[in-house]
C-alpha cells in the first residue's frame, strides 16, 4: 500500500509541474501530521492532498478526504504559511489518482474544500 501511496504522490506532482505548478514541498511534516504536496500557482500558495485507489467499486479517492482529515490539512498549512509564506493567499486542492494496472487516471480538484472557522 505504501508504494502504491508514494506512486500516486509522485505522478500528482508531475501532473501538476506539467501543468505550471511548482513544487515547494513533498511530505511536508509538521510532528505527526503530514501535507502530501506544497505548490505555487499563479502567486498562490496551493496545498495538495493526493488521494489514490486501485479500484471505484465503492467510493472516488477524493471521498477519503473527511472534516477531520480536512482540519488535519488545515492545522499544517497554518503552521507552514506562517513560517514560509507569510501573508500569500492559500487554497486546497485534492488530486484523486485511479491506479489501474499500469495506467493512472487523475482528477484535479482545485479549492475542493475551504477551511472552517471556528466560532469560538
Amino acid at each position: 500500500m505504501y508504494h502504491i501511496g508514494k506512486k500516486a504522490e509522485e505522478s500528482a506532482a508531475e501532473f501538476l509541474e506539467g501543468k505550471g505548478y511548482k513544487i515547494h514541498f513533498k511530505n511536508y511534516r509538521f510532528g505527526r501530521l503530514e501535507i502530501d504536496l506544497v505548490c505555487e500557482y499563479e502567486g498562490q500558495i496551493i496545498v495538495v492532498e493526493v488521494k489514490s485507489l486501485r479500484s471505484l467499486d465503492f467510493k472516488n479517492p477524493y471521498e477519503a478526504v473527511s472534516k477531520p482529515k480536512q482540519r488535519r490539512i488545515v492545522k499544517v498549512a497554518d503552521y507552514l504559511l506562517n513560517h514560509y509564506f507569510p501573508g500569500r493567499e492559500c487554497r486546497f486542492d485534492i488530486v484523486s489518482i485511479f491506479m489501474a494496472e499500469q495506467e493512472a487516471k487523475i482528477e484535479h480538484i482545485t479549492n475542493a474544500f475551504v477551511p472552517e472557522m471556528n466560532s469560538s
